[in-house]
């Protein structure tokens, strides 16, 4: 297990080593024959190796990354899906109600027509029934009244009546007659206490 590890180590280690020793080997011969010069081709060999290195130490993180970003993707193209069927069903939801009102309010009007018809009605009997107990209780009223002014009036008559007579009386009666009716009173008183 340890020698796994340092495996890519070791590899590392060789590759970075091999383009300076290319570079030492290209700089050490001095022929130059037409073509490509060696050191054009230790520094393409030098850039493969370069990317090459890149390409393995990167690969996981870029990997890593960039699965990332498809999770990331995948995920939030997933809510979108839901929140689009959850806004459809709303709008669904939302057109049936609208259905439903419009089919129901011709009704609805017609019902609220006719309760405040009904309504109307029954304020006008209730008015009129008031109308009438108020009518009756003010001629009950108004009898109470008038037999209370007649009372009154004949009570009025009937003191008026006995001060008059009484007056009539004092001034008719002398003073013979009063003494023989004060004298036949105390006879009958005495007759009375027997």
């Amino acid at each position: 297990m340890r020698i796994t590890r340092a495996l890519p180590f070791l590899g590392l280690v060789i590759l970075l080593s091999l383009p300076l020793a290319l570079t030492a080997f290209a700089a050490g011969s001095g022929d130059h024959h037409g073509g490509i010069p060696t050191v054009l081709w230790l520094q393409v060999v030098n850039f493969v190796l370069y990317v090459g290195l890149l390409v393995y130490l990167l690969r996981k993180p870029v990997r890593s990354f960039f699965e990332g970003r498809v999770e990331n993707y995948n995920s939030a193209l997933k809510r979108a899906e839901a929140q689009k069927r959850e806004a459809e069903t709303k709008r669904r939801e939302i057109q049936e109600r609208l259905t439903r009102l419009e089919s129901t309010s011709a009704q609805s009007i017609a019902e609220a027509r006719a309760e405040a018809e009904a309504l109307r009605q029954r304020v006008l009997v209730e008015a009129k029934e008031l109308s009438e107990k108020l009518r009756a209780e003010a001629q009950r009223t108004a009898q109470i009244e008038l037999e209370r002014a007649k009372f009154a009036l004949r009570q009025e008559m009937l003191s008026q009546s006995v001060q008059l007579a009484s007056k009539i009386l004092a001034d008719k009666i002398q003073e013979p007659d009063q003494k023989r009716l004060q004298s036949e009173f105390v006879e009958k008183i005495q007759v009375v206490n027997q």
